[in-house]
């Protein structure tokens, strides 16, 4: 119990962290890229605006710039060369004064995709680019973007080692404390777990006390209504408490001795009394269990699960309904399907069954004596779930509910 809690702390608290180191790391790299392409936009803009003379850094004497001294600086250092082309598209000029490493051809190139494209602004890989056309010819000026694409795959990296590093630092705190953490959760559920199994186990002798002291009444004065009704309620509490026992039980994560059972045989021992018991109540009950299934599980919980499936199937369906079972083998899982008929009118989400202890106010039984607790369905899951298997439950159309387990 203790792993599997502090298994699930560190997994959230890990993947709280997670998202939060991602956020941050997206977040700064977004808003330095935004800077680079604010600050690329701007130059290129004067680059057009100076027809590619960028203004010189005035004396003292003059007057102040109307653009910051620090980014003329940045403007002046700019890569850079521009294309004249006709109104056609072919190129009749180009200076490649301000770009040391770019060819002549590779400059012509990139200004007939510039045209191609049709559009006033764009990139072409590592150029950002702007169109000017008058009545004659049309200029496209070319800014180059490596330095920019440098620096931010630099900052990607810083970022995305910090946080790679924050990650695991934060681990091994998580890793270190999450004993203590979850602690005091364990000793509450220790505890529970422990009143549980004692309250069981006391129960248990009274119960049996009452059971044979009705029972003595019964042959001695005559079986009546009130000898039923006792009877009835201890049936009720002694299945209560053997549900909670498994359910203590369960909740230990003991692992369950396994061994080979025939299923299809244990089946139809299980099946036969509630068989006849659905045909006394009108219930139509169908059976449909593969022959000659072996498989290796616990027979005991296995049978318990079963039994509480079709307990929970002859409470709960309504009057002069169906109730179908199957059981079969598919690859290597053992696929248990209960399908009954309910209330038409009946809308609780179907994981709500499977809470201990929860009855929905609109579920309706045959008789007021033969409803449950509410512990059922939790204690099978638990035991699906024990037998390395899961369980679910839906509705497949208005007024019918199945319940899936899978081994």
């Amino acid at each position: 119990m203790i792993k599997t809690l502090r298994r699930k702390f560190i997994f959230f608290a890990m993947a709280a962290v997670t998202i939060l180191l991602v956020v941050l790391m997206v977040a700064i790299n977004l808003f330095v890229w935004e800077s680079f392409e604010k600050q690329a936009t701007q130059v290129l803009n004067e680059l057009v605006k100076t027809e590619g003379m960028f203004p010189k850094i005035p004396r003292k004497d003059n007057k102040p710039p109307v653009i910051p001294l620090h980014q003329m600086d940045i403007m002046r250092s700019a890569r850079f060369f521009i294309a004249k082309a006709d109104m056609e598209g072919n190129i009749i000029d180009y200076d490649l004064n301000q770009i040391l490493y770019l060819d002549d051809e590779s400059a012509v190139e990139y200004a007939k995709i510039a045209i191609d494209r049709n559009k006033p602004s764009g990139r072409i890989e590592r150029y950002k680019y702007k169109i000017v056309s008058n009545d004659d010819y049309q200029k496209i000026y070319f800014l180059e973007l490596t330095r920019e694409w440098l620096s931010m795959r630099t900052i990607l990296l810083v970022t995305a080692t910090i946080a790679a590093s924050s990650w695991v630092i934060v681990l091994i705190f998580v890793f270190l404390l999450s004993g203590k953490i979850v602690q005091p959760i364990i000793n509450g559920l220790e505890k529970q777990k422990q009143f549980i199994t004692n309250a069981g186990h006391e129960l248990k002798t009274p119960l049996a006390v009452i059971q044979s002291n009705n029972d003595a009444m019964g042959l001695i004065y005559g079986e009546n209504k009130y000898n039923r009704n006792i009877k009835s309620q201890v049936t009720r509490l002694n299945e209560l408490t053997s549900n909670l026992l498994m359910q203590a039980k369960l909740d230990e994560e003991v692992e369950l001795l396994k061994e080979q059972i025939n299923v299809s045989e244990l089946c139809k021992e299980i099946l036969q009394p509630y068989q006849d018991n659905a045909a006394i109540h009108g219930i139509s009950f169908q059976s449909q269990v593969t022959p000659d299934i072996v498989y290796n599980t616990n027979q005991q919980a296995f049978a318990q699960l079963l039994t509480i499936l079709l307990d929970n199937a002859m409470k709960y369906t309504t009057e002069n309904g169906e109730i179908i079972f199957s059981i079969t083998k598919e690859s290597k899982n053992l696929v248990i399907c209960e399908e009954n008929s309910c209330d038409p009118e009946m809308n609780i989400n179907p994981e709500n069954l499977f809470e201990r202890f929860y009855r929905g106010d609109s579920a309706r039984t045959q008789t007021d004596q033969k409803s449950g607790y509410g512990i059922g369905l939790s204690v099978a899951r638990s035991i699906c779930k024990s037998l390395g298997g899961e369980m679910t439950a839906y509705y497949p159309k208005q007024g019918r509910i199945r319940f899936i387990a899978k081994i």
